[in-house]
């Protein structure tokens, strides 16, 4: 139950980090949760004692003095009843600290590749340049993480950020993850994919030189609308292993079955100016609490590894490393016969 089983090779070594900021939690968690089942039992025990008593009292002996009314003999059994389904109610799932030990536990695991960058003033330029290119609407975000660091020789940035809806939406904020990595050649062409076809739209007829295209794969090009102002940039751009990894963020990142939001989340890339950047805008219902059950802080430590592996394979594929494995495949043993089974 403590422990962190590594399925893909992002979390390869990540079962020491697990062990040393999550587990101590889990255990007194559990410890906790066994002294309150303890009690329950003690206290239904005492109370279905109290409630036979009560009975015999009533059917053996004529006269049970403050027990030989019915109100009575009913109130006793009530607040007998009322204490068990109390004491049982405190054994629903409470919301525990995990959340924090979980992020604390990935960055140790990424410690050599990100760091968190103070420097929330580059961060907002960012979310603003986006809301400018008309990636982002126009709302008032807030960062919630800014991560800062060098894969090879690329510097790469992860932003977190969130924003509140107005009312009338069916979700009450939306949540943003964004991903930005330096191209390996400056071009001065502009490349836009988006999940969202509509958002491109009055991109194209505010700029008449984008002009569609469509990537020769059938499911990412049903996923996505790209658009371009050279096609030579965007054939450059859209290679066959980069199209592996956005269907992998697209599964892992933006589906309603991974993200457990009820809702999909949009995908919005943009390359131009030396700079690729990825935006997954995720929207939150006020109904939706991070459970913080044990079993959930190993989903959210996965799908946290998933965000913080993203970039440095956006950045394997971008620059040519064919020979380096992606980075959300599946961990093989020589002597498993038994096919992997990725996150």
């Amino acid at each position: 139950m403590l422990s962190f089983v590594e399925k893909t090779l992002a979390e390869q070594g990540f079962a020491a980090c697990w062990d040393l900021q999550v587990a101590p939690l889990i255990e007194r968690y559990a410890a906790k949760r066994r002294r309150r089942i303890l009690c329950a039992s003690l206290i239904t025990g005492i109370a279905a004692g109290l409630a036979i008593v009560v009975l015999a009292l009533h059917t053996q002996i004529d006269s049970a003095g403050f027990l030989d009314q019915p109100m009575n003999r009913a109130l006793v059994l009530a607040l007998a009843g009322l204490a068990v389904i109390c004491v049982w109610m405190a054994l629903l799932p409470v919301p525990a600290a995990f959340a924090e030990a979980v992020r604390r536990a990935v960055e140790l695991h990424f410690a050599n590749l990100f760091s968190a960058d103070d420097n929330t003033a580059f961060g907002e330029v960012v979310l603003q340049d986006l809301v400018t290119d008309g990636v982002l609407l126009d709302r008032e975000y807030r960062l919630t993480a800014n991560y800062a660091g060098t894969y090879g020789d690329c510097r790469v940035r992860m932003i977190e950020a969130a924003a509140g809806l107005a009312s009338g939406h069916r979700h009450n904020r939306v949540e943003l993850l964004v991903f930005r990595v330096s191209l390996p050649i400056a071009q001065s062409g502009e490349v836009y994919a988006d999940s969202r076809a509509d958002r491109l739209e009055s991109r194209m007829k505010a700029d008449p030189a984008l002009r569609p295209w469509h990537v020769r794969n059938d499911q990412l090009d049903g996923i996505f609308t790209i658009v371009t102002s050279e096609l030579d940039m965007a054939e450059g751009l859209f290679t066959d292993s980069l199209v592996e990894t956005m269907l992998r963020i697209q599964e892992h990142l933006a589906s309603p079955l991974a993200t457990r939001r009820g809702a999909p989340a949009r995908i919005a890339m943009q390359a131009s100016a030396g700079s690729l950047v990825m935006v997954i805008e995720m929207p939150v219902s006020a109904r939706h609490e991070a459970d913080l059950s044990p079993t959930a802080a190993r989903a959210s430590a996965r799908e946290m590894i998933v965000r913080f592996a993203t970039l440095p394979a956006l950045v394997d594929d971008l620059h040519g490393r064919a020979d380096t494995p992606p980075a959300f495949a599946p961990l093989s043993s020589d002597d498993d016969t038994q096919p992997a089974v990725a996150i």
